[in-house]
């Protein structure tokens, strides 16, 4: 029998793979690119169910089909407006997959550290007033509606230009 011995390091690595770097810290800012890639994954998902319904036949399969007659492409799953089938394991799967990913992969060193000091410098940001965005968000309107205005009666100006010359 062989008794084998884990040094140091290897005993840290497989810790930081089941914990959560610095937990509590940059927690708005890792919630927010959670939240945010996750509003993605969801999408792709849906697409996914999508395209695997339209174009492989065992997606329309309904796995633990219990009577043939009435259920042909599964039960319908009313919230998400779709169908329990073959293609809704297989995207919802990936979906699930890619949550578990994105939870990992925003927890590790580099990027915890990363969304950490992001976190930080926010916190450093003088953020206006709401008097000087709303004034600063007048003027941005204000010079938008006068360029589209001046962009209008130029293209109207110049069209009857040319159409006085080539009439």
């Amino acid at each position: 029998m062989t008794l084998v011995v884990a040094s140091p390091a290897q005993v840290s690595s497989e810790n930081e793979m089941a914990e959560i770097h610095k937990q509590g810290q940059g927690v708005l800012v890792r919630r927010t690119g959670f939240w945010a890639l996750a509003l993605l994954v969801v999408w792709g998902g849906q697409s996914l169910y999508t395209w695997l319904i339209n174009t492989f036949d065992f997606a329309k399969v309904l796995v633990l089909e219990r009577d043939a007659a009435h259920h042909l492409d599964g039960w319908e799953i009313p919230v998400l407006q779709q169908r329990f089938n073959g293609g809704f394991l297989v995207a919802w799967g990936v979906v699930g997959l890619s949550l578990w990913a994105i939870h990992r992969l925003l927890n590790k060193k580099r990027s915890a550290d990363f969304l950490i000091e992001t976190n930080e410098e926010l916190k450093k940001v003088t953020w206006p007033s709401w008097a000087d965005a709303k004034s600063s968000s007048t003027i941005v309107l204000g010079f938008v509606v006068f360029l589209a205005l001046f962009l209008w009666s130029s293209d109207m100006f110049f069209g009857w230009i040319f159409r006085l010359l080539l009439a």
